[in-house]
């Protein structure tokens, strides 16, 4: 059927016009990959990878992952967990030489929260950071980073003071660092998933936790390499690590639910996600909040725990539940989190299916998200930023079509509560930039993406402006490209 409308529309035989005259339907044929004509008046917001491509945009970034802010030093950072691939093929706009190890870019902000070029700033080797992923930066202006490596056997919790690379924590062997969220007043929130069968208990199933008796800022002595037994199980150079979770089991004493669980309409699991991701701590008051965590399924879910914080210091769970998604469609592969500038959370959906490449990832997920939401999912559904916001009751979750449809790993709002990056996790991926017509108001905007010159190993940007758009009339057009 995508065939033959396709050689419809070129022969000038067929155009279907739907909503108010403008939006063509794309009609998906079982195991056809979905397609949007390049025309298409949401183009930019709804297949922005191949939008940015068309309008020239740099598509060779080779995963990029975390996005952290630093107001000390005004910058903000980018994780490259790999210089390889297009970004060290010798063609196009970035040839740089390759580092398996990746880098950790910096870029500085202007008054109005633009950058115009990004540089090194922690070049990684393999007897240092190696495949950054996970970024955050302290009150005090040091930048943690967390490790996603194949290279080393354990994944490590860095911190970089402008001077000195720092070992805070090491993970079980296999583990990833997830979930890395760093409050103002030095609270640090650590997640793992995916540790070796053989670490020792409970650090051989993944877990969502928060460090006690430390503080982000506090001095410490750099963790040797582990060895022995600390090779099997999480190390942490000062304080003491509190889970909050363990996947598989109730969320609270008065949960019924489990965590990372996902249930179809009638109640039954369909899924238990065993892949806590970023975490989102939103305070109600010093000592009392709503810690959000993504799991990265297809289809995702996120958690919430109300968490609670005694005088002596020590954090315990009284009471949660996994967030409902039905009303919007699902949500999917949910991968890095932030926090907006008004206390609100950003769940970021990763791996839509916007390429060929992709195409089999959908195919396999699709099913459980059909069975999840009871009803056909729409692969130009996932893909985009979703806020959560907490209610008396549950959380109001809302999916933000104007911010772009691609392989979001994080969406991070600047103070200035306007301007957004991101990290596009994949390979020969784009960087996008957002600025919202409102602050605090991320349901209108325009979405950016950035064409790099290279100047040695600095990269300039030229931001290419691929649409301005608002949510509501986005997210008609996508109901309208729903497979039949």
């Amino acid at each position: 059927m995508v065939k033959f409308l396709r050689l419809a529309l070129a022969l000038g035989i067929m155009t279907l016009l739907v909503v108010t005259g403008l939006i063509l339907k794309t009609v998906l044929a079982q195991g056809d990959p979905p397609s949007l004509p390049p025309d298409h008046p949401y183009a930019a917001f709804i297949d922005s990878h191949n939008a940015a491509i068309r309008a020239g945009a740099t598509a060779e970034w080779r995963k990029l992952e975390g996005v952290a802010v630093d107001t000390v030093h005004h910058r903000v950072y980018f994780a490259a967990s790999y210089v390889d691939s297009g970004m060290a093929d010798g063609q196009g706009d970035i040839q740089l030489v390759a580092n398996s190890c990746g880098i950790v870019y910096a870029g500085d902000l202007n008054a109005d929260y633009d950058i115009a070029a990004v540089y090194p700033y922690v070049v990684g080797s393999l007897d240092g950071m190696c495949n950054p992923d996970n970024l955050f930066v302290d009150s005090q202006g040091n930048l943690w980073i967390g490790e996603d490596s194949g290279v080393h056997a354990n994944n490590f919790l860095w911190m970089w003071d402008g001077t000195e690379l720092k070992r805070f924590a090491s993970m079980p062997a296999a583990a990833e660092v997830t979930g890395l969220r760093i409050q103002p007043d030095g609270t640090l929130f650590l997640n793992f998933q995916h540790p070796d069968a053989g670490s020792i208990a409970p650090y051989n199933q993944p877990l969502i936790g928060v460090v006690t008796g430390f503080k982000a800022g506090d001095a410490f002595e750099s963790l040797p390499l582990p060895s022995g037994d600390d090779t099997r199980r999480l190390v942490l150079a000062a304080g003491e690590y509190t889970i909050l979770g363990y996947v598989g089991n109730p969320i609270s004493a008065t949960s019924t639910e489990l965590l990372g669980s996902i249930t179809n309409p009638n109640g039954e699991s369909i899924l238990a996600c065993p892949a806590p991701d970023g975490n989102m701590f939103l305070p109600i008051t010093a000592n009392e909040g709503d810690l959000y965590t993504n799991f990265e399924c297809r289809p995702g879910t996120v958690s919430k725990m109300h968490l609670q914080r005694d005088d002596a210091g020590n954090w315990s769970v009284t009471e949660g539940e996994m967030v409902n998604f039905v009303e919007i469609g699902g949500t999917w592969n949910n991968c890095n989190a932030s926090v907006t500038p008004w206390n609100t959370g950003l769940t970021s959906e990763e791996s839509p299916p916007d390429t060929a490449a992709i195409w089999g990832v959908w195919q396999a997920g699709a099913p459980l998200l059909d069975s999840y939401l009871g009803v056909k999912s729409n692969p130009f559904n996932v893909g985009y930023a979703v806020e959560l916001i907490p209610q008396p009751s549950g959380t109001q979750v809302v999916k933000h079509y104007a911010m772009g449809r691609f392989s979001q790993e994080i969406a991070l709002v600047m103070p200035d509560s306007k301007t957004v990056y991101y990290g596009d996790d994949g390979d020969n991926r784009v960087m996008y930039k957002f600025v919202a017509d409102n602050p605090g108001d991320l349901s209108a905007g325009t979405l950016y993406a950035a064409k790099i010159s290279q100047d040695g190993e600095t990269l300039n940007i030229e931001w290419i402006a691929l649409g301005s758009g608002n949510d509501a009339a986005i997210g008609a057009a996508i109901a309208e490209l729903q497979p039949e």
